[in-house]
């Protein structure tokens, strides 16, 4: 390889890391809660909604909708990622706060949302009261291609359906009820409505 080749490829690989890490870090916001309000859910009433994903037919369990900020995201390529390859940690409340945030760790694995708090006024039990990890379904391209651009530190309003999946061969999937406030049917959202500051 002759010197300039290298030069050139060393700038190349600089430039790419450089993008990766803008488009990668998360978005900076000021102190103070940027979502006051916990989700709502709302249980169907009367006949379900119902969709399709790759030979999985989606029933509407409760409507969902959130003010929060985004606190992680995970891309997955298991036998869920079918219906849902993305997951979403999302944070209300003291949780969408800058100031609390730099007291707290945050991080998913394995469909799961894992947390850490080190303020003595926010416990981890409590903690947990103001968080979510969600298995997010985009209801078309256009909302796709919006998710792929959502990243950690913004704040989102999203509005869909918690729905169960089966798939042909009977698998299925509703991801994890929530016991505590909000109570939650399942963490599988068929996503609708998707607005990114």
């Amino acid at each position: 390889m002759t010197p300039t080749l290298r030069t050139v490829l060393t700038i190349a690989l600089v430039v790419l890391a450089l993008w990766f890490y803008d488009a990668m870090r998360p978005v900076p916001q000021p102190p103070g809660i940027l979502a006051p309000d916990a989700p709502r859910i709302e249980p169907v009433q009367g006949k379900p909604p119902v969709f399709a994903r790759n030979s999985h037919v989606l029933t509407a369990l409760a409507h969902f909708s959130a003010h929060a900020r985004v606190l992680s995201l995970d891309r997955y390529g298991d036998r869920a990622a079918k219906v849902a390859p993305l997951d979403v940690a999302l944070g209300w409340g003291p949780m969408s706060d800058s100031a609390v945030l730099k007291l707290t760790d945050v991080a998913q694995t394995e469909r799961g949302v894992l947390f850490q708090s080190y303020d003595p006024k926010l416990p981890n039990e409590l903690m947990a009261t103001y968080l979510m990890n969600l298995h997010v379904i985009a209801g078309e391209p256009e909302l796709q291609k919006r998710l792929a651009e959502v990243r950690a530190g913004n704040v989102v309003r999203i509005e869909g359906w918690l729905v169960e999946a089966v798939a042909d061969d009977g698998w299925r999937w509703r991801g994890s009820a929530r016991e505590h406030a909000p109570k939650m049917p399942a963490t599988l959202l068929w996503l609708q409505k998707l607005e990114v500051s």
